[in-house]
């Protein structure tokens, strides 16, 4: 009972966090501010946004791709339409529960295809890894290089919450408190070890053994893919396309057309933090993404604009591709079972 009010509890609680966001950025704007805004978003070029839409699916369907590239060095490798609806599905999924779409990417394929859920789960943790020193050399790149115009707001909005909380972390205890937590930590480990010797024969030991080591399986698959240049090839035009998403929308408005490269990669890298802050991006996005622009000569109600239109676009996009793979996956499965079944009876 207690973990399915926490399951509610959990994805209620981000989304929550998002919508006060909302409500903070938006109590900032006058009446003819926000008009400006309405009046902006009807006004913008929505063909850019199509071309944008086709930029994410590039890189969906190339996520996928890549996706298959690791499942192939520990399962069978599956095909590319049930890997892609998966992936669909997963965006939508964390949509509604943060992380929920890594394990329910895991769970369709598992289902449609021979690849045990515990090494498709690792190889998705090799995904996560590879994405998360992506954005970190990104990000790493837009400081250095933008400087100027993006080293007091970085300072003020990234690395001053993260010291914060690491000061806390190593300084806002007491000597006292150091040695209970040290204690206590040996305790959970001489604890943990006895327990392993007490059930290693037994039954659920066993599974969760096996399971794990599914998982490491999946985890180290990327030293056995067949062709690494590819799988960095991938990586590398998966957000390439990210990139692409953004800039191509400078050009739905007259107030962000003019604006370089660079602005576009500040826009992405930054604007990812704001994505993983809250549930599906809400509110937290569309405030980094203003404020960035700003840095750049953007007035803010535009650039407010703007980001909803961004984050709008691929949002819908998630949920409508979400939904499709839903239907479709269960119907193109039945019909390759099917043809599968008729050419084994002829």
């Amino acid at each position: 009972m207690k973990r399915h009010i926490g399951n509610i509890v959990k994805p209620l609680l981000f989304l929550g966090i998002g919508l006060l966001l909302v409500w903070w950025s938006l109590k900032g704007f006058d009446s003819d501010a926000r008009a400006k805004i309405v009046l902006a978003l009807k006004e913008a070029n929505y063909f850019w946004i199509l071309v944008s839409i086709g930029f994410a699916i590039l890189s969906h369907i190339s996520r996928a791709m890549r996706w298959q590239m690791l499942i192939e060095c520990v399962a069978p490798k599956p095909g590319l339409t049930n890997s892609l609806m998966a992936l669909a599905i997963s965006y939508l999924a964390n949509l509604a529960f943060p992380r929920m779409g890594e394990i329910t990417r895991c769970g369709i394929i598992s289902r449609y295809e021979p690849v045990p859920p515990e090494k498709a789960f690792g190889t998705v943790l090799i995904e996560r890894a590879i994405d998360v020193f992506t954005l970190f050399i990104l990000t790493l790149v837009v400081v250095f290089t933008q400087f100027n115009v993006l080293g007091n707001y970085f300072a003020e909005k990234v690395l001053a919450p993260l010291s914060g909380k690491f000061s806390a972390l190593l300084f806002g205890f007491s000597l006292r408190q150091y040695l209970l937590l040290l204690a206590v930590g040996v305790v959970g480990v001489l604890s943990f070890l006895y327990m392993t010797k007490k059930f290693s024969q037994t039954v659920v030991y066993q599974k969760m053994v096996n399971t794990l080591q599914g998982v490491w399986e999946g985890v180290i698959s990327v030293r056995n893919v067949y062709n690494l240049p590819l799988l960095i090839g991938h990586s590398v035009f998966i957000w390439a396309m990210y990139f692409a998403m953004i800039y191509i929308c400078f050009f739905c408005f007259d107030s962000t057309r003019h604006l370089g490269p660079q602005a576009g990669l500040a826009v992405m890298v930054l604007g990812s933090f704001g994505i993983i802050a809250t549930q599906g991006g809400i509110g937290a996005y569309q405030i980094i993404v203003a404020g960035v622009l700003a840095l750049y000569g953007v007035e803010y109600t535009l650039a407010y604009a703007f980001s909803w239109l961004a984050w709008g676009s691929q949002t819908l996009l998630v949920m409508v591709g979400g939904f499709a793979a839903m239907v479709a996956l269960p119907l193109v499965n039945r019909q390759r079972q099917l043809a599968a079944s008729q050419q084994a009876a002829s």
